[in-house]
């Protein structure tokens, strides 16, 4: 039976993939901000603004699960090569076989245009892979550090990471030091980060008002700043918006606190869990064929068109998974 600790990591993980279906399901009609009326934008704003931890998550996923670990630098990176790279190639390749017949028609292309399609991802959210194979290359050093670190060594790294989040932060160029700390920033942070809040108790009312503080802080904010522009503004959506980096650590530590999972859901969570890779891979084509057959956030009204489409991208990408993972070697390519 899961302890209490692998529910709440798996619970978070759950909540994050939901969240990156609802952010994406929403997209379209965040952007006609100006376009849609305010009474509609704003649950936009909510399924959008309202759950941005979602890829800083799970960042913090990966540091409380794999920093603690002592392992051999060649098993580690073999594991994370058949975990991440080899589903990551399958799903690239259908995604660029995707592209060169429905977005281009089929017509020659050539050799530039392919290696361009794993070079830089053969869709947007292919961002994120290339970035956690990144921080993935740092574990086996950041874990050796911190499993020694003193205490205080950790607080001091994530406090000069915070002061990057709040004065060198790209997104803020107004807000800058005459002094540069590039070795403090980047997604490092929220690795260490989710190491450091799996090892430590916070009070629930600290996390609660760190939570609801970034969360109203990242919506309410984007709403003012985009009625100022008069265009959408998205800035305080960025993963090192201070906004988003509260409400992330607020929401680890909240469900790191109440441990538990609502009777009856264990068995929905842990297929969602367990297929949550996968459903990340393959949900953006998904998406865009819901599309085609008019179900999108903005179908209806988006209080009820973005969870509507999330939660039917959830279930089909998920038996996409399931399916794959049914055939000959489908486990190694199905994420």
């Amino acid at each position: 039976m899961a302890t209490p600790k692998v529910q709440y990591l798996d619970n978070l993980r759950v909540t994050a993939t939901l969240a990156v279906l609802l952010i994406h399901s929403a997209a379209n009609v965040l952007l006609s901000f100006g376009k849609t009326p305010d009474s509609a934008w704003w649950f936009a704003n909510l399924y959008n603004g309202g759950f941005r931890y979602a890829v800083p998550i799970f960042v913090m996923l990966s540091g409380a699960l794999l920093l603690p670990r002592e392992e051999e630098m060649g098993s580690f990176f073999k594991k994370s090569f058949q975990r991440i790279i080899v589903p990551f190639l399958f799903y690239n390749s259908v995604f660029a076989i995707f592209n060169w017949q429905v977005r281009y028609g089929g017509r020659s292309l050539g050799f530039d245009w392919v290696f361009k399609q794993y070079f830089e991802g053969a869709s947007y959210h292919f961002w994120y892979i290339y970035m956690i194979v990144g921080v993935y290359l740092f574990i086996p050093i950041i874990g050796t550090w911190v499993r020694q670190a003193k205490e205080s060594h950790i607080q001091f790294f994530l406090g000069m990471w915070l002061v990057t989040i709040l004065f060198d932060n790209p997104h803020f160029p107004g807000l800058s030091l005459p002094i540069k700390l590039p070795y403090f920033t980047g997604y490092l942070g929220y690795l260490v980060l989710g190491y450091y809040v799996a090892r430590h108790d916070f009070s629930r009312v600290f996390a609660w008002v760190l939570f609801l503080v970034g969360t109203l802080w990242t919506m309410e904010g984007t709403y003012l700043q985009s009625l100022e522009d008069g265009k959408f503004y998205g800035l305080l959506y960025a993963n090192f918006s201070p906004s988003v980096v509260m409400s992330t650590a607020g929401l680890f530590m909240l469900f790191k606190s109440y441990e538990g999972t609502l009777p009856g859901t264990i068995a929905v969570r842990d297929w969602i869990s367990s297929h949550s890779y996968g459903v990340y891979l393959v949900h953006i084509m998904v998406l865009f064929y819901l599309v085609k057959i008019k179900i999108y956030g903005g179908m209806w009204h988006p209080s009820i068109g973005i969870p509507l489409t999330a939660f039917t991208c959830l279930l089909i990408s998920g038996t996409i998974v399931w399916v794959l993972r049914r055939i000959p070697f489908g486990k190694y390519i199905a994420g």
